[in-house]
């Protein structure tokens, strides 16, 4: 199973306006980064995959993750540099094809990939189910998309206010509750999902964070 490490964020600067790889490294709010991650991969199946991407990959933490577990890596971000990253990819052994580009129009054909990761990047879409239509497209038969998402409401601003994050009301846009609506109409199955709680294992915690797993279905 992947797992995101401290030890994987050593030298990530960070690349472009939106990249948080500041806030893995804090004490606190770094194992809330980190965990929300981690939990979605454990929604994963057991396997080796042949063809994985990200979409907003950022600093590179999710693919140095990502890495052992798929024979060949791909990203899609619409902000980050994808030189550094590569070249960073490539000092710890990883190799990488990365892009600058829109989850609206992802630059690969039809039945592309059997896994696509994405985290942090669907809150900002207004256009949510166009880019679940568009992973779904990039999807082999039977694929698995790996989605997270933060919760959206008067709660989690306050507590992204707190950690330094500015007008996060201008930027999250949509609700996961929106985001889940729409995934049978897109071509998606829901196949299992987590949640980030705090406080954790408390019966009534407030959910901080919603990962699912999804699956495009093998007669699509």
């Amino acid at each position: 199973m992947p797992e995101l490490t401290t030890a994987m964020l050593e030298g990530l600067p960070k690349n472009g306006p939106t990249d948080p790889i500041e806030y893995y490294r804090k004490p606190l709010v770094g194992w809330l980064f980190r965990e929300r991650i981690n939990r979605g991969f454990a929604l994963l199946p057991r396997r080796r995959f042949a063809r994985a991407m990200e979409v907003g990959y950022g600093a590179g933490a999710v693919l140095l993750a990502l890495a052992p577990t798929a024979a060949e890596l791909h990203g899609v971000d619409l902000d980050a540099d994808p030189d550094p990253v590569t070249r960073h990819l490539a000092s710890k052994g990883v190799g990488a094809s990365l892009v600058k580009g829109s989850v609206y129009e992802l630059p690969y054909p039809d039945g592309h990939f059997d896994l696509v990761v994405c985290f942090s990047v669907f809150e900002h879409l207004h256009e949510y189910e166009r880019g679940l239509r568009e992973v779904a497209r990039v999807l082999s038969p039977g694929g698995s998309f790996l989605l997270g998402m933060p919760s959206v409401n008067k709660a989690m601003e306050a507590a992204f206010l707190a950690i330094g994050y500015k007008d996060i009301d201008d930027h999250h846009v949509t609700t996961p509750a929106a985001v889940a609506s729409r995934f049978s109409a897109s071509g998606l199955r829901l196949v299992r999902k987590a949640g980030l709680d705090l406080p954790l294992r408390a019966p009534f915690g407030l959910r901080l964070y919603h990962d699912w797993l999804l699956e495009k279905p093998a007669d699509r």
